[in-house]
């Protein structure tokens, strides 16, 4: 989706655990041959992600879609198809440098056909329909949907918001190099132009950083920056940073310097990053926790009680995982993987949450994303939440399914004491669940994890990349915010196309009505 689409089914090599070529090379070395495209199949297709349900996709995606880019991962070129397509040379030359499409087949052709024929031999026709989520959800009430038009730009596409309770300040971007500030009582206090599309702010010690990601779209350049806004000049801080799409700045180690985590989405390559500073004054060196693309957003708290601040990251692109690096001295970091998912899943969000109030942080992810190679209704789409079981163990306790769900946001918004959920699908069924491009969940028993779902009665349905909960209106309840993105990655009905491209509101403020505004 965007910036955070999550690329499906695919391996990248990477030196923190064992690449995909040197495994090959030492694991298939003097091993008979098997005929059994099923064992083919679980040898090689979870070396480098969690190995995904031939089942899940149908037959017309797995053949024409996925395979071929599987196959290219493992030097084995489908006729007619090129995996590098629309990469200029610069891009193409750093892709051959990191080695992503190996220059000799790491798997003999023969038994690649095996592995195709199985998984083309138990994948269905096509993948039902949940009828049982059609009339699930009542009209929300306890929200009131207000549309504000922050710009004239058209159609509006809103990349991030945040907002600066210091300030009551909501900090908006766009696809068109603006940032405006707007508060609730006043409307837009303030515009900048920037020199590239923020995808996250930071407030830190009464000064604002951006996120700029550089190129929306996926490419292998890096040129996306991370900035602090004096006034109205941008002052660089870091530069060559490959589509960083989110960012931590925070004293790890209580020396008085801040580090920054960098979560280095970029493509076929990517990373994430901790930056650092030897002392004040020195420039920013790098050092990188996890050589992988598809780096979505990360935490920084200390996760295991030992005082030491660590680091929770959520990556998509191929591996799906969560990792937390716990801080073991002073800013060296040991990686441990949590949570893991099937590269079909599309995980776009992560929040974190006591959500049984004992003291523990659970976690909650958002797998959704359906712009890449399988753009198809998917039941296993869906919001989970992951329970700590202590020691870094988590345990899945609740899935929600929502096709094509994006954004999540964790809060108790009606005062009850409980956790109540909100979240947002950039991939809804665009026919007869088209509500559900918003949805929320009221936490009624968390013990047996129990929610009752509802979704926006009537007005054009929501689109949004973008989420964010505040007492926007000081009324001492917590609202919700979205931002309109028109654009959409592949198909959608053409009068909702045309309906959100001409919208006149960028903002969308889902204002609770637990307590009034302040008069």
């Amino acid at each position: 989706m965007g910036w955070r689409g999550c690329v499906l089914a695919v391996c990248f090599s990477f030196t923190l655990f064992v690449t995909l070529n040197s495994f090959t090379a030492k694991s298939t070395k003097n091993i008979p041959a098997i005929d059994d495209g099923h064992e083919l199949f679980i040898r090689y297709c979870g070396l480098c992600h969690m190995q995904p349900d031939p089942q899940s996709l149908t037959k017309e995606i797995w053949k024409n879609h996925v395979l071929p880019i599987m196959a290219s991962r493992m030097g084995v070129i489908y006729p007619g198809y090129d995996p590098l397509r629309g990469l200029s040379d610069e891009e193409r030359a750093i892709v051959k440098k990191n080695n992503i499409i190996p220059d000799n087949p790491i798997i003999a052709k023969e038994d690649w056909d095996k592995i195709e024929k199985y998984i083309i031999s138990v994948a269905p026709d096509s993948i039902p329909y949940d009828e049982k989520r059609i009339g699930r959800s009542a009209p929300l009430s306890q929200f009131v949907r207000k549309n504000i038009q922050i710009d004239e730009q058209s159609p509006s596409m809103i990349t991030e918001l945040k907002y600066n309770t210091a300030t009551k300040t909501l900090w908006i971007s766009n696809f068109y190099n603006k940032i405006i500030n707007w508060q609730y009582d006043k409307g837009i206090t303030k515009t900048y132009n920037i020199s590239g599309p923020v995808v996250d702010f930071n407030f830190y010690k009464n000064q604002t950083y951006l996120t700029e990601i550089g190129k929306l779209y996926p490419t292998e350049l890096s040129n996306g920056s991370y900035t602090r806004l004096n006034n109205e000049i941008e002052a660089p801080v870091l530069s060559n940073l490959h589509r960083p799409v989110h960012t931590e700045i925070e004293d790890l180690n209580g020396d008085g310097i801040p580090e920054i985590v960098v979560c280095n989405f970029g493509n076929k390559t990517g990373s994430l990053s901790l930056f650092k500073k030897a002392k004040p004054g020195s420039a920013y060196k790098e050092d990188v926790l996890l050589p992988v693309p598809g780096a979505v957003m990360c935490f920084v708290k200390d996760m295991d009680g030992d005082g030491k601040k660590d680091i929770i990251a959520l990556f998509s692109q191929g591996d799906e995982s969560v990792y937390i690096f716990y801080q073991k001295e002073n800013l060296k970091f040991k990686g441990k993987r949590i949570l893991r998912f099937p590269p079909n899943y599309g995980t776009t969000d992560m929040v974190l949450t006591d959500y049984n109030q004992d003291g523990l942080t659970d976690i909650i992810t958002v797998q959704g994303d359906n712009a890449d190679y399988s753009n198809i209704l998917k039941p296993y789409h869906g919001l989970r939440l992951h329970i700590n079981q202590g020691n870094g163990n988590f345990k899945e306790k609740f899935f929600y399914p929502i096709y094509g769900v994006t954004k999540l946001v964790a809060e108790d918004f009606d005062n009850d004491g409980d956790i109540d959920l909100a979240a947002s699908s950039f991939f809804p069924d665009y026919g007869r669940l088209v509500n559900e491009s918003f949805i929320y969940l009221e936490n009624t028993d968390s013990k047996t994890y129990s929610f009752k779902s509802y979704t926006i009665d009537g007005g054009l349905p929501i689109k949004s990349l973008t989420l964010e909960k505040a007492d926007v209106d000081g009324d001492g309840d917590v609202d919700i915010i979205l931002g309109n993105f028109a654009q959409t990655p592949g198909a959608v009905p053409q009068y909702l196309d045309e309906h959100w491209k001409s919208a006149q509101y960028g903002l969308i403020l889902l204002e609770n009505q637990l307590h009034q505004p302040k008069k």
